[in-house]
């Protein structure tokens, strides 16, 4: 299981009692996009006029209208999908099973490419001109050129699993520590040790990582932890939404909201069953039902 940061004598560790803050109102519920099916879908990113889910227990990627709050399209893409994000009119999305990042054109509402990368990818994102996909059984951090479709660069990483661009650079979250890179260079500037690093996002002053024992508040001027917020787990893939950290907790069907100006537990929301991955799309909060069937947007 996962561990507390190492050198926790040198960080700010800050306790908080998991307690709602009654004067944060509650986000609201506008739409539950049901999906057909037990195909887990597991996460969402916009790209073009469509909001795109993932589905890990089916190989296809889901194209949702958020007009209507309906499926209105699927593509055919690798199997274990789940971690996803756009970037050169595309959509990159990690095929957990088929160690693969699979290209999807929103235009086309294709996929173009399916980029072998190490074994087991487990989340993906676009950042400063590339895609980056982290492997966590191959134990590295693998850069994808979007004009030649395949890997330029992997980087160490044990048990590889976030990846999030924010501040300049590409943040990686892994077993022991929690790289930042340079993407001008795909060089590793700074070596955060973070024990059983998870999941990432990132505010306007923060980046942020799960652990086994909850989230850690990483200050990017300093390239040191500065708060721990304990949350029990096991934690999913968090987001920055309307300026909190929206943080979901798998099997107790909710999400845990932390006020970043407290680093503090505000106040927790209802989700469906398994909420993975929260992404921040227009403002608002898309969360699928992992181990459901539907996808829940909320409004704050």
């Amino acid at each position: 299981m996962r561990r507390l940061p190492t050198a926790v004598a040198a960080i700010a560790i800050l306790a908080v009692t998991a307690s709602a803050t009654a004067s944060v109102p509650a986000p609201r519920v506008v739409a539950r996009i049901p999906v057909l099916g037990s195909i887990q879908p597991c996460a969402a990113a916009a790209g073009g006029r469509f909001v795109w889910v993932s589905s890990y227990a089916s190989p296809v990627l889901l194209q949702i209208d958020p007009r209507r709050n309906r499926v209105v399209g699927r593509t055919q893409i690798g199997l274990g999908s789940c971690g996803l994000g756009f970037g050169a009119g595309s959509l990159w999305i990690e095929d957990t099973s088929s160690s693969t990042v699979s290209r999807v054109s929103v235009a086309k509402g294709r996929r173009v490419a399916a980029i072998p990368v190490g074994s087991t990818p487990w989340d993906a994102t676009f950042a400063y001109g590339a895609a980056w996909a982290t492997a966590h059984v191959a134990g590295e951090v693998d850069r994808i050129d979007p004009a030649r479709n395949r890997v330029v660069k992997r980087l160490p990483l044990p048990a590889a699993t976030g990846v999030v661009g924010a501040f300049g650079s590409v943040w990686a979250a892994g077993s022991e520590s929690v790289l930042r890179i340079d993407p001008a260079t795909s060089a590793v500037v700074a070596t955060l040790p973070v024990s059983a690093g998870g999941w990432t996002a990132a505010s306007s002053d923060a980046v942020w990582v799960t652990t086994a024992t909850g989230v850690v508040r990483i200050d990017p001027s300093s390239n040191e932890v500065v708060a721990m917020i304990p949350i029990a787990g096991p934690l999913g893939d968090p987001a920055v939404v309307a300026g909190r950290l929206w943080v979901p907790q798998i099997q107790r069907n909710r999400i845990v909201v932390v006020d970043p100006a407290k680093n503090a537990v505000a106040q927790f929301v209802t989700a469906g069953k398994g909420p993975f991955v929260v992404t921040e799309i227009a403002g608002e909060a898309w969360v699928p039902s992992w181990k459901g069937g539907d996808v829940w947007r909320y409004r704050p």
